[in-house]
């Protein structure tokens, strides 16, 4: 069973419980998790990850929005994108306070936990502003526009705050939409269209890599009602 608790806009803690493996979409957020008695980080996520079954205990994760970790982790980023690794061997010192706190949340029944300072929302307008424009599908050069910005000043920011570059918010953006209008029954020759793909087969390749399944694979599925959860839920 998988279920979360919205902490904030940015911050949801999240729990999974006799969960089985499962392909997770990428999302583009950071994740701290708790399994197997480790507490375990999980770099921005642009691809499709496969994560294991539970284990005897439940999986307990904190998800931390795309372009706001970057404040909360002294790490960089895109160093960590697409990985799993243990968080004190990355934080040292630096990550006693996290780690102590996911452990905390893990070890309760229901899934609840107060924000300390250091979690609480912190975004800087300019991030939520790229992702409004990654929605839209804008370029690059007018993303860079529209914040009155360099190109390469755009994906400097953005490799520091999200750990990956404004394309890559667009594909995952792009993706999540195509997710939702197959979700609503749409066909995929018509999420192709809609969703600014070059093509049905470019849409394929794009969601396969980014969701793991075909769009046939993930319309058949959503008819049964079996999706797979969304976000990093099950990482680890």
């Amino acid at each position: 069973m998988y279920s979360e608790t919205v902490l904030s806009e940015q911050r949801t803690l999240w729990r999974s419980v006799g969960g089985s493996a499962a392909a997770i979409p990428a999302d583009g957020c950071v994740d701290l998790i708790v399994r197997s008695e480790q507490v375990l980080l999980c770099g921005p996520q642009t691809r499709v990850i496969h994560a294991p079954a539970d284990d005897v205990h439940p999986t307990v994760g904190l998800r931390l929005e795309a372009g706001t970790a970057h404040r909360i982790l002294p790490v960089a980023l895109c160093e960590l994108r697409d990985q799993v690794v243990e968080l004190r061997a990355v934080l040292g010192s630096e990550g006693v306070v996290l780690h102590d706190l996911m452990m905390r949340a893990s070890n309760t029944s229901r899934p609840d936990l107060t924000l300390p300072p250091m979690l609480v929302d912190q975004e800087e307008p300019w991030a939520a502003a790229a992702r409004r424009l990654a929605r839209t599908g804008a370029s690059a050069r007018e993303a860079a526009r529209a914040l009155d910005w360099s190109e390469r000043t755009l994906r400097r920011r953005m490799l520091e705050s999200f750990g990956y570059g404004y394309s890559t918010l667009v594909r995952i953006e792009r993706a999540c939409r195509a997710r939702s209008l197959l979700q609503r029954g749409l066909s995929p020759a018509d999420v192709s269209a809609m969703t600014g793909y070059a093509d049905q087969p470019h849409l394929t390749r794009e969601f396969a890599r980014m969701v793991g399944v075909t769009p046939a694979q993930f319309s058949k599925a959503a008819k049964r009602s079996t999706l797979l959860p969304s976000g990093s839920s099950t990482v680890a």
